[in-house]
C-alpha cells in the first residue's frame, strides 16, 4: 500500500505565517479600518456635490465646508425634531402592542418588558425634545463613541476637501504592483456606490413622504413612525416594502377591518407606482445589486460592526460585485485569447 506524502516548502510556510499575522493585525485594528472605510464612503458620496459647486466657481474647500455644514444641520434637525416624535409614536405603539399584534398572534407583550422599555423611550424622547444632550453625544451613541464619530468626520472632510483625496490616499499606501488595479476598481465602485446612495436616499425620502400623507389622510395611527419605517425598509428590496405594508395594515386593523382594507389598497397602489414609476426613474443609473446580496450584506454588516456595519454593507457588496465582474470579464478575455 502506497503512503501519501505531503511536502510543504519553507516558502509556503512563510506565506501561511505572513497571512496569519496580517489577519491578526487587521483584526486588531478593525475599528480603524471601519473608520477609514466610512470616511472613504462619505467622501465618495459627497464628492459629486462638491465638484458641482466647483463648476459654479466656489473654491473646493469652501464647497466642502458648505456641504458638510448642510449635512450636519439636516442631521441635527432630523434628530431633534423627527426622531423624538417617532420615538413617542413608537412608545405608544409598543404600549398598545397587545392590541395591535395580539389580535394576530393571540398573545400580548409581558408587563415586565413594557415597564423596562417604555421608560427608556420616554427618557430618550425627553432628552432630545429638551435639547439637554448635545448633537455629538447623540450621534456618538449611535455610532459607538465620540472618538469614532469625530475621527470619521475629520477624515472624511480632509478626503473630500482634497481633489481626488481618496485616490491620492490609495496611491500613497498601495504597492506599485497593485496601484492601477485597485484604483480602477475604486473609481468604478465609487461611481456605482455614489449613484446607488443618491438614488436610494431620494427613493427612501419619496416613499416616506408618500406613505406619511397617505396614512395620515386615511386616519391610520402612528403615520409618522410607519412612514419612517417604510422609508428605511426601502433599502431592503422586495421584502422591505412588503414588511412596511404588513405592519401598517396590522396597525390599521387594531381600529377597524375597513381601515385595514383601505390601507392594504393604498400600499398595493403605492407598490405599483414605486415599481413602475419611482424605481425606474430614480434608480435607472444605479448599480443593480441582487436583493439576496443586499439582505445578506445588511445582516452580516450589523453582526460585524453594528450601525457602522449597516452603513458599509451595501457599498461593500457593490465593491465585491465589481471584483466578481472584473474576474469574470478577465476569464472571458483569457478564454478568447486562448481560442485565437
Amino acid at each position: 500500500m502506497d503512503h501519501l506524502r505531503l511536502e510543504i516548502s519553507w516558502g509556503s510556510l512563510w506565506r501561511i505565517v505572513a497571512i496569519t499575522v496580517l489577519l491578526a493585525l487587521l483584526f486588531t485594528v478593525r475599528e480603524t479600518i471601519i473608520i477609514l472605510s466610512l470616511a472613504i464612503l462619505i467622501s465618495s458620496a459627497l464628492d459629486p456635490a462638491v465638484e458641482k459647486l466647483e463648476k459654479w466657481h466656489i473654491p473646493r474647500i469652501l464647497g466642502t465646508i458648505i456641504i458638510f455644514l448642510a449635512g450636519l444641520i439636516f442631521l441635527a434637525l432630523l434628530i431633534y425634531t423627527i426622531v423624538p416624535l417617532s420615538i413617542l409614536e413608537f412608545r405608544s405603539l409598543f404600549t398598545n402592542l397587545g392590541g395591535v399584534v395580539g389580535q394576530l398572534l393571540g398573545s400580548a407583550v409581558p408587563d415586565t418588558v413594557v415597564n423596562t422599555i417604555v421608560p427608556r423611550l420616554d427618557n430618550i424622547a425627553n432628552l432630545l425634545l429638551s435639547g439637554s444632550t448635545s448633537f455629538v453625544d447623540v450621534v456618538s451613541k449611535i455610532l459607538g463613541g465620540a472618538t469614532f464619530f469625530l475621527t470619521t468626520l475629520v477624515l472624511s472632510f480632509y478626503l473630500t476637501a482634497s481633489r481626488d483625496g481618496v485616490g491620492k490616499f490609495l496611491r500613497a499606501i498601495l504597492p506599485s504592483s497593485l496601484e492601477d488595479n485597485v484604483l480602477a476598481l475604486y473609481y468604478r465602485s465609487k461611481r456605482q456606490v455614489g449613484r446607488w446612495m443618491q438614488g436610494q436616499i431620494v427613493l427612501c425620502m419619496l416613499v416616506a413622504v408618500a406613505v406619511f400623507f397617505g396614512l395620515w389622510f386615511l386616519g391610520v395611527k402612528y403615520a409618522l413612525l410607519l412612514a419612517i419605517l417604510a422609508g428605511l425598509f426601502e433599502i431592503v428590496p422586495l421584502v422591505g416594502p412588503i414588511f412596511a405594508g404588513a405592519l401598517s395594515v396590522a396597525v390599521a386593523l387594531s381600529d377597524s377591518s375597513g381601515l385595514a382594507i383601505s390601507t392594504l389598497i393604498f400600499f398595493v397602489v403605492m407598490q405599483q407606482i414605486e415599481g413602475h414609476v419611482l424605481v425606474p426613474l430614480v434608480m435607472r443609473r444605479a448599480v443593480d445589486v441582487h436583493p439576496v446580496v443586499v439582505i445578506a450584506a445588511l445582516l452580516g454588516g450589523y453582526q460585524l460592526a453594528g450601525i457602522p456595519g449597516i452603513l458599509l454593507a451595501v457599498p461593500a457588496a457593490v465593491v465585491f460585485q465589481e471584483v466578481v465582474n472584473e474576474w469574470v470579464a478577465r476569464k472571458a478575455r483569457n478564454r478568447e485569447t486562448l481560442e485565437i
